[in-house]
């Protein structure tokens, strides 16, 4: 085979360079854009025939449809969410294990198993899967009496007590399983607590997304297959979502009916749903109604929600008003921090409320990108978080606008002002005058004796001409 040149190759590596630089650390925008019409409508929510509903995008915790969601229902099998989570915590997937005849003595003849005898020899994992594969009410014991040292009474007040711990107000488990006890209940809100917190490990969402394992050949039992009860991840049912099933966890009793709880991912977009109390029915195809409710429920939520920035950085969140400037009265208010959340794939910028924290006009000067404070988007009555905002370019100061401002701001300022202006009106009048008299003394000091001579011969003579003697006269005098 001909090797590639690197050459032709090049084009090629940068493509998917690029792609994958584009899939990394970048939140997709949430807003939608002028024109964009959903297929779903999140004022529509999908009709349910299950009692209680949950559905919550995974990752930012939003409720986008709560049916009854504190209201307490019996749990059926998805207790065993619960067996899982104490499961993990608690002991290594490897260790092995050996079924008892005292692991099956609570078995009821109605219950779902994952086929163990008295004699298997397992590890943890083979154990967990049966426990969330195919139901098996055997496996929880067993895991309840390995994980309770001994006693899965014990196992069962360990799960209480966890439940607390999560933040479950609503829950009560008398068993392992989820066989109806009066007195064994949960909400879905608290299913969504604990699955959360089992998804945490990834080995819990591993196994319970399988639709199929294969437990060891033991001592007592040969190999066997192990099927899931969830007809969402079965590629033969009409209800099949392929891939987008992280992991769910199925549940069935007479009183508590058909139950589910998944997260699902598209798009990366995660949902995690609850359904409880679904009716027991089943169509032609062997489907409950818990199965079309998930269903609904989640490509609704892929359709007429999404999750990412509803502001991104450098987004323009209005105007501040800038006084005392000579480059205008306002300036524009760029993010500098993003919100991601979960809003309507209809929602636009002009759907959002934002409210500044400031409420009176910034004063220049203003540097660009210096803080102006903080913006509080809002969804309807639905607050979506608080972003930082900066000014979009620089404001300069206006000197005579400052100077104006600075005197009339303050009768103080007024006052002090006329008195500066009065002193330095009197400084310069005084020394106007000493500079005259200053001027006067250099004259006289620099005249010299000639030019004081000069001076007085061009001057008319102030001497009297001599007087004329009586009797006398000129011509007598000259003819003597």
């Amino acid at each position: 085979m001909r090797p590639t040149s690197p050459r032709r190759a090049l084009p090629a590596l940068l493509v998917v360079l690029l792609a994958l630089c584009c899939s990394f650390g970048v939140a997709s925008p949430a807003l939608a854009k002028e024109g964009d019409q959903p297929a779903y409508s999140a004022a529509e929510p999908p009709a349910l025939s299950s009692a209680h509903a949950l559905l919550m995008d995974y990752d930012t915790g939003t409720v986008l449809l709560d049916k009854g969601s504190h209201e307490r229902a019996y749990p059926a099998s998805t207790t065993k969410i619960m067996t899982a989570l104490l499961t993990l915590e608690n002991v290594g997937l490897d260790e092995m294990v050996t079924v008892t005849e005292a692991d099956l003595a609570e078995i009821s003849w109605d219950s779902s198993v994952a086929q163990l005898k008295a004699g298997d020899t397992l590890s943890v994992r083979d154990l967990l899967a049966g426990l969330l594969i195919p139901s098996g009410n055997d496996a929880a014991y067993v895991l309840a009496r390995y994980v309770g040292g001994g006693d899965w009474h014990a196992f069962v007040d360990m799960m209480n007590e966890r439940a607390a711990q999560l933040g479950c107000t609503d829950t009560h488990f008398v068993n392992p399983c989820g066989l109806h006890d009066d007195n064994h209940y949960t909400t879905a809100a608290d299913l969504a607590l604990m699955f959360r917190e089992a998804l945490k490990h990834p080995e819990f969402a591993e196994i319970s997304s399988q639709s199929t394992w294969e437990l060891p050949a033991t001592e007592v039992s040969p190999a066997r297959e192990l099927e899931a009860t969830d007809d969402l991840i079965d590629p033969e049912s009409p209800v099949y979502m392929g891939d987008a099933i992280v992991a769910s966890k199925t549940g069935t009793t007479r009183e508590g009916g058909r139950c589910l709880v998944t997260l699902a991912e598209r798009d990366g977009m995660s949902l995690l749903g609850v359904t409880l109390g679904a009716p027991m029915e089943v169509d032609a195809d062997g489907v409950g109604p818990n199965f079309y409710d998930m269903r609904s429920l989640l490509e609704w939520g892929f359709g007429a929600w999404r999750t990412g920035e509803v502001v991104s950085v450098g987004d323009a969140l209005g105007t501040a008003e800038v006084s005392l400037s000579a480059d205008g009265d306002e300036v524009e208010a760029l993010a500098t921090s993003a919100i991601v959340a979960t809003v309507p794939a209809d929602t636009t910028l002009e759907d959002l409320t934002l409210t500044p924290s400031w409420g009176e006009a910034f004063q220049a000067p203003l540097s660009e990108g210096a803080s102006l404070g903080e913006v509080t988007v809002a969804l309807g009555e639905r607050e979506l978080g608080t972003v930082t905002v900066g000014a979009a370019r620089a404001m300069a100061l206006s000197i005579p606008d400052f100077a104006i401002w600075w005197l009339t701001s303050d009768p103080v300022h007024t006052v002090l002002a006329v008195v500066i202006v009065a002193a330095v009106c009197v400084v310069i009048g005084l020394a106007a005058g000493a500079s005259s008299r200053a001027r006067r003394r250099r004259r006289r000091a620099t005249s010299s004796p000639h030019r004081r001579a000069v001076a007085r011969s061009v001057q008319p003579s102030r001497l009297r001409p001599p007087a004329k003697k009586k009797g006398k006269h000129v011509g007598s005098h000259m003819r003597q």
